[in-house]
């Protein structure tokens, strides 16, 4: 299953260093973490992330370790202080 939120604000030079100590943190929980950027459309300019669980089980265990790491806690304060999350989806991933 993935967690799917769309952010704005923020330019790269800024974000780019957050999201790679979040990506950093998600590691650490084995939970798999990816940024994109929209470049067209109504969103242009906004930041995706993709953050992606085994399972639900994954996820339930992830959020637990999350509340309990400073890391993680000091870089989603940080972030949430350039850009704010504009939506958030869980999403059950379909093996094709």
């Amino acid at each position: 299953m993935s967690g799917v939120s769309r952010y704005r604000g923020g330019t790269i030079d800024v974000v780019t260093p957050l999201a790679r100590r979040m990506q950093a943190a998600h590691a650490r929980h084995g939970v798999l973490y990816r940024l994109s950027r929209f470049h067209a459309g109504a969103n242009a300019g906004d930041w995706s992330t993709i953050v992606q669980y085994a399972d639900w089980t994954a996820y339930e265990a992830a959020q637990q370790a999350f509340a309990g790491d400073a890391e993680y806690q000091q870089t989603s304060t940080e972030i949430a202080g350039i850009a704010r999350r504009i939506s958030r989806e869980l999403v059950d991933d379909i093996d094709l």
